[in-house]
């Protein structure tokens, strides 16, 4: 469990600087970001900086030795030559003090210590098993030589033999840690990646992939939560629910996973089954392109737009987006311009859907 000290009052933190102060034994940069308060290990993952004595501008400080960008709000890194995550803690506001958590981060909304300080790592790993959720849509499970941890909501990139890249989101959570990561492909004709895997993958092929990265991970916090999902960015926020269910969550969750017909919301009873079992989740799928002759019943329309119809005002929300770029970057724009969402309460991974350069 964390141990929390108070790092001072939270007047005394402006936005868009940096405050050196102590948690403990460990120093921290404090940051604000408009009415949210946060705190990173005051050293550059390059052992030798003070982030403290960086630059702050648009959500990032700058290591001031290497000139490389951390993200204030995960810690995530942000530009090169920085390529390791700096720790993030746990901050909360009690009468009007902020108090940093230090401890066991595994056992906050931060996820995995282990995961959290973790370089990405390249690991050998070979297909354990393939079934197809969808005409359009595989799961592969993954079986790596050794085990690995991850956030729930990190990604990892596959290796391919010409060098290229290829970023999957892990679709499960790791707890301790685990040598199996489920993903979900989706078949774009002409992929380099996804034609091979529906062209005939077999149980046994060996893979090579790198991670965990990413900062798509939930923040810890009393707001209810709103996971907003299109076609396979719904990997990530099955691998956030189903943390949420592991470590006895009871913290309001309401899932919206939109796609164009019903094929495409490939795992809808496993939310159904969740919505009818957790009294804290909800469960909302909404089709764009339904037809009269599916026979559907449920919301139609932009995903995005459903949950601006059912939630007007979002000022103490966290909203987590996974999805194509179009849907994430609308959610973004119209809930905190529409809606009054905090920009630091937006959280979103988005991929792209040409030539299977990020599913």
């Amino acid at each position: 469990m964390s141990e929390w000290f108070d790092v001072g009052h939270a007047d005394d933190f402006a936005e868009g600087e940096v405050a050196a102060a102590r948690a403990g034994s460990q120093a921290v940069a404090v940051f604000r970001l408009g009415e949210e308060i946060f705190a990173l290990k005051d050293l550059c993952t390059h052992g030798n900086a003070k982030l403290s004595d960086g630059y702050v501008e648009d959500g990032c400080v700058e290591c001031p030795l290497h000139q490389g960008l951390f993200d204030i709000r995960s810690g995530a890194p942000r530009c090169a030559p920085v390529t390791e995550a700096v720790r993030s803690f746990p901050v909360r506001v009690v009468a009007g003090r902020v108090e940093v958590g230090v401890g066991d981060a595994a056992q906050t909304g931060e996820g995995a210590a282990a995961a959290q300080d973790a370089a990405p790592q390249l690991v050998q790993a070979s297909v354990e098993s393939m079934e197809r959720a969808a005409p359009d849509v595989a799961i592969l499970r993954l079986r790596c030589a050794a085990p690995l941890s991850w956030r729930a909501g990190q990604y990892i990139d596959l290796l391919l033999e010409d060098g290229q890249r290829r970023s999957y989101s892990m679709a499960t959570h790791a707890g301790a840690g685990s040598d199996l990561l489920e993903l979900h492909v989706r078949h774009l004709p002409g992929g380099v990646f996804t034609d091979r895997v529906f062209g005939g993958m077999q149980p046994g092929q060996a893979l090579t992939l790198e991670g965990p990265t990413g900062s798509f991970y939930l923040r810890e916090g009393a707001q209810p939560v709103i996971l907003l999902a299109s076609g396979t960015g719904f990997a990530p926020v099955k691998a956030l629910v189903e943390e949420a269910i592991a470590v006895g969550n009871t913290r309001p969750m309401r899932l919206y996973w939109g796609g164009r017909r019903t094929a495409d919301l490939y795992l809808d009873a496993l939310c159904r089954d969740w919505a009818a079992t957790l009294p804290w989740f909800e469960y909302v799928p909404v089709l764009s392109e339904a037809d009269s002759a599916s026979g559907w019943q449920g919301r139609t329309g932009f995903v995005h737009q459903a949950v601006m119809q059912d939630v007007p005002a979002m000022q103490q929300y966290q909203v987590y987006a996974c999805g194509a770029p179009v849907v994430v970057e609308s959610a973004r724009r119209d809930f905190t311009a529409a809606c009054g969402l905090p920009e630091t309460a937006f959280f979103a991974d988005s991929f792209l859907s040409k030539a299977d350069l990020r599913t």
